[in-house]
C-alpha cells in the first residue's frame, strides 16, 4: 500500500475497517442524535438506522433531486427527517456546481478532480441555488454524531457548528490531501480546527489513492469533549 508520507497522517492510523462500524464501536449513547450531511441517496443514513435503530438521523442534502428522492426513500421512517440544505458557515443561500457525477457536486469550483479520477467522465452540468444553514442554529441541543461528506465544504460546516461541537462525541468527515476544489482546505487544517475544540484525531478510513499511488482523500474520525464524560 502506498504511504501517506508528508501529509500528517501516520501510516499507523489509516485503517482498514469501515468507518461506520468502527464509529458504532465507539459510541458512548445507543440512542444518538446523528447529522448526516451530504446524506445523497441515502445509503449512509441506512447504515445508521442498521447500527442505531434506537437513534435519529437529520439528513441533509442541497442537491435538489436527490433531496426529493431522499425524503421520499425515508417518508416512512419517523427516525429520519431530510433537509434541502446545505451546511455552512452562514445562513442564507448558496451556488452548487453540479457535475454529471452528482457525487462530486459541491460549493467549491473544481480545481483537482480529474487529477483524482483520471479516464473518467466529469463534466460540470450546471449550478442551482441552494438554501444554507448554519447547524448549531438549525439544531441547536446539538448532536452525538456529525457526518460530514461535502466535497470540500467540510471545514466550512464545522464553522457553522461551533456552537454545538462541545456536544459531539465524533465526527467522520471527508477530507483531502491535495486540493480537489479551488479553496479547499486540506487535512490539517480540518485537524488544527477540531484540536482547537478538543477533539482528537482517531483514524484515516476508506482512504483513495490516486493513479500516481498518492494518497488523494479519505474518511477521518475524530473524538470529541463529548466523548469523554467528565472531561
Amino acid at each position: 500500500m502506498p504511504q501517506p508520507a508528508g501529509h500528517d497522517v501516520d501510516p499507523a492510523l489509516v485503517r482498514g475497517i469501515p468507518p461506520l462500524d468502527r464509529l458504532a464501536g465507539l459510541c458512548p449513547v445507543t440512542d444518538p442524535v446523528i447529522v448526516d450531511g451530504g446524506a445523497n441517496k441515502g445509503r449512509i443514513t441506512d447504515r445508521f438506522l442498521e447500527l442505531f435503530p434506537a437513534g435519529r438521523v437529520l439528513a441533509f442534502e442541497p442537491l435538489p433531486e436527490l433531496a426529493r428522492k431522499l425524503a421520499k426513500r425515508f417518508s416512512g421512517d419517523a427516525r429520519v427527517a431530510v433537509h434541502a440544505s446545505a451546511l455552512g458557515p452562514r445562513a442564507g443561500t448558496a451556488e452548487l456546481t453540479v457535475f454529471s457525477r452528482r457525487t462530486l457536486s459541491s460549493m467549491l469550483p473544481p480545481t483537482g478532480i480529474h487529477e483524482k479520477y483520471v479516464g473518467q467522465d466529469i463534466r460540470e452540468t450546471g449550478r442551482v441555488t441552494v438554501p444554507m444553514v448554519r447547524l448549531d442554529a438549525f439544531l441547536p441541543g446539538g448532536a452525538d454524531i456529525i457526518k460530514l461528506d461535502l466535497q470540500g465544504f467540510e471545514l466550512a460546516a464545522l464553522e457553522g457548528a461551533v456552537g454545538i461541537l462541545p456536544r459531539a462525541g465524533l465526527i467522520l468527515a471527508e477530507t483531502a490531501f491535495y486540493p480537489l476544489y479551488d479553496g479547499q482546505p486540506l487535512f490539517p487544517a480540518l485537524r488544527a480546527f477540531l484540536a482547537g475544540h478538543g477533539f482528537a484525531f482517531e483514524g484515516l478510513y476508506d482512504p483513495y489513492y490516486d493513479g500516481d499511488g498518492r494518497l488523494a482523500s479519505g474518511d477521518a474520525l475524530f473524538l470529541g469533549p463529548g466523548f469523554f464524560p467528565g472531561r
